[in-house]
């Protein structure tokens, strides 16, 4: 099947069972609930040990999403979009992160100068951070933040809605408010543009792989090349 057909595939509407419920809630809101009980004050947090035990959290909770994907609902990876690309989606997760990064950059550079706003005190602290760890905290949100907020609540609220749009929609939304916080409004802009266009791509092609190449490029230049230059 094709990409495009893949994202345009008639879908079979499934009741709401006690399974899904469990997993939205785990995906859409677990990250939430656990930066509520700030797990790294319990371990007397530097800012690398606050941002590492943020990262095992978001770990554990992918566990927890896909044990219930395979022992609870007895389902497959694949339909969280958990497969391997085609070349035609691996060109366009690429092609969509370059396509994100130029978008985010000139909505930013835009807010910047026209609302005066400052850079979040977040992206200060991540360039702060030694290069492994900062190679960590990226790898850990380009996985683990597409099969929690794109992977499996777009498809399971498509299947229990008829609409991948409302899925789309929904875990989009959500995505933001959960980020809004550490990021503020200047993190904000460029993160609804990236949020965008990585939804698309999910959207377009139904492979979280092919969300998570997109993700990467944007990660990788946001957090790691750019701060070089700044």
């Amino acid at each position: 099947m094709s990409s495009t057909s893949s994202g345009n595939r008639q879908l079979s509407r499934r009741e709401l069972s006690v399974p899904v419920i469990v997993g939205l809630f785990v995906s859409l809101f677990g990250a939430s609930l656990l930066g509520q009980l700030d797990l790294p004050r319990w371990v007397d947090a530097t800012a690398t040990r606050s941002f590492l035990t943020n990262s095992l959290s978001t770990w554990l909770l992918v566990a927890l999403v896909l044990a219930i994907v395979l022992y609870w609902e007895d389902r497959r990876l694949t339909s969280i979009g958990l497969r391997a690309p085609t070349r035609r989606e691996t060109a366009v997760g690429l092609g969509a992160g370059l396509l994100g990064v130029v978008l985010g950059l000139l909505s930013t550079g835009i807010a910047v100068v026209a609302l005066q706003l400052q850079q979040p005190e977040t992206l200060s602290a991540l360039s702060r951070l030694s290069l492994p760890v900062q190679l960590v905290i990226v790898v850990t949100a380009v996985v683990t933040e597409e099969i929690l907020w794109r992977g499996y609540p777009i498809e399971r609220l498509a299947e229990v809605t008829g609409s991948v749009w409302v899925g789309a929609g929904v875990s989009g939304v959500v995505f933001l408010a959960v980020h809004f916080p550490a990021w503020g409004l200047v993190g904000a802009i460029p993160q609804a543009v990236f949020t965008l266009v990585i939804v698309g791509v999910y959207v377009w092609s139904r492979n979280v792989v092919a969300c998570m190449l997109t993700h990467g490029v944007i990660n990788v230049v946001m957090i790691l090349v750019l701060p070089v230059f700044l």
